[in-house]
């Protein structure tokens, strides 16, 4: 899922259901597979394979002798929330795969995005920023994990870029102190690696891309977090200016706190 093939049949869903099952402990793969798709349902097609692929990929369970058990402590499949957060914190080992490319790309348009076609499946503009063969069912895959690890909202068939929900993840991993004022420079260094997937730590305009600012704007507007800009500070960024929208009293940022 990943890697260089994205499937529609490896929903979020699907993979968290699958650990569920060796949760407490090691089950024989034939008997997970039937707990999964039991056979008296007569199914025509069999899922099961990719979505089990899925989970070994992203080391949430291991497959010896036909064996599967939990790869992680059980902590991480507490809930399908819990088990967003361990995934988001593994995201840079796939730099090279049609995910994390399709995911850089789409927020890399900008506001762009939201400007002709809406179905994802249809963006001929994110094949081009990517440079790869991907096709419908790939860009069908990638919505439903987007959504899932919060990179935006969804919209019928179109994914809005709003990343607050994945931001929250890689700023509550990051281990800032609540209440302590990081400027812009160390908020962004403390994210690292984890955020390269949206954030370009070395954009010579020093500034948020629309999806990105969207989330930051909406982590303040919730009291996530507080940004701020202070007019004697050096380093600054700035976040995507939207027309009639501008929370913070200023769309440059110098500061931000956690505040939860």
């Amino acid at each position: 899922m990943f890697g260089n093939k994205m499937e529609t049949e490896a929903i979020p869903e699907r993979v968290y259901a699958l650990c569920k099952v060796v949760e407490k402990e090691a089950v024989q793969d034939s008997k997970v597979k039937e707990r999964m798709e039991p056979s008296y349902l007569n199914q025509k097609s069999s899922y099961y394979s990719i979505y089990r692929n899925a989970a070994i990929e992203l080391q949430l369970i291991v497959q010896i002798d036909n064996i599967l058990s939990l790869a992680v402590d059980p902590s991480i499949v507490k809930d399908i929330d819990s088990m967003r957060y361990y995934i988001n914190g593994q995201l840079n080992q796939f730099q090279e795969g049609y995910f994390y490319k399709v995911t850089k790309a789409y927020f890399a348009l900008g506001e762009s995005i939201l400007h002709g076609e809406q179905n994802v499946a249809n963006m001929t503009m994110v094949k081009e920023k990517t440079g790869l063969q991907l096709k419908a069912d790939d860009m069908r895959a990638w919505r439903f994990w987007a959504s899932y690890l919060g990179f935006g909202y969804m919209q019928d068939m179109f994914l809005i870029p709003n990343a607050d929900v994945f931001l929250w993840d890689v700023i509550c991993r990051a281990e800032f102190n609540k209440n302590q004022m990081y400027s812009i420079t160390e908020f962004i260094d403390k994210i690292r690696p984890y955020a390269n997937i949206i954030i370009n730590p070395v954009d010579e305009n020093r500034t948020f891309n629309y999806g990105v600012s969207n989330g930051l704007r909406t982590l303040q507007n919730t009291g996530y977090i507080k940004i701020e800009y202070g007019k004697d500070q050096a380093n600054t960024w700035n976040l995507y200016r939207i027309e009639d929208l501008d929370l913070t009293g200023n769309e440059a940022i110098t500061n931000i706190t956690i505040l939860k």
